[in-house]
């Protein structure tokens, strides 16, 4: 049974926009939908959830280092939780939960995101939102810096700009609109898109098949 319902004000997780940003996703709809319904999720896979257990346990394990690392240079460190936030506009919430926060005086703030995976110009981009969204939340008025933390090693983020906050403003515009931006199935996308009740959802790629009837 379809449980979907709207929810009584736009809610935005922030890695919903990232991959969309950085143009690593197209399907917009995606986004939209879940800034504007609860919605039923895609069961899970047992052997994707044994996959993410493993991705979890490495994520984890960075953060931590990393976390130690900033304490023992004397930096103010808040992980995960610690760090969250959530900015109102008129017509939605933008809420995420960066993997940590460091503050110290004669540095300012830094925030940083783990990836265990390979490297995506969508991480930069999460980074850019949550510096955006962090600047007009509990940080207001500090200078923010961020970093990607890899499994070898440590990238800067490109400072955030009038074009990227722009960017961030224009994506959040067009999924907290009122009018749903047009479905956009793709073999990968639809892969590891958890909106269960999507009918624009990639069919089985053996349905795709097709026979050259001897042409070649």
């Amino acid at each position: 049974m379809m449980n979907d319902r709207p929810r009584a004000r736009c809610y935005v997780w922030a890695t919903w926009l990232t991959k969309l940003l950085a143009g690593e996703d197209r399907c917009w709809w995606k986004a939209w939908y879940k800034t504007h319904y609860r919605y039923d999720k895609v069961p899970d896979d047992p052997e994707r959830a044994a996959f993410f257990r493993e991705w979890t346990a490495k994520h984890d394990a960075l953060v931590q280092k990393r976390a130690a690392e900033l304490r023992a240079a004397d930096w103010v460190v808040k992980v995960e939780d610690e760090g969250q936030f959530k900015v109102c506009g008129d017509a939605a919430d933008l809420a995420g939960k960066p993997d940590i926060v460091a503050m110290r005086e004669d540095e300012g703030v830094l925030v940083i995101d783990a990836k265990a995976g390979r490297r995506r110009d969508s991480d930069h981009w999460q980074v850019l939102v949550y510096a955006w969204s962090l600047a007009r939340s509990w940080l207001k008025g500090q200078r923010i810096r961020g970093e990607v933390q890899y499994s070898d090693g440590v990238r800067a983020v490109r400072e955030l700009g009038e074009r990227e906050s722009a960017e961030i403003v224009a994506a959040m515009k067009k999924i907290t609109g009122p009018e749903s931006p047009s479905a956009e199935p793709s073999r990968n996308e639809c892969r590891y898109c958890d909106v269960q009740h999507c009918t624009s959802r990639w069919a089985d790629e053996t349905d795709h098949d097709g026979d050259a009837g001897g042409a070649f």
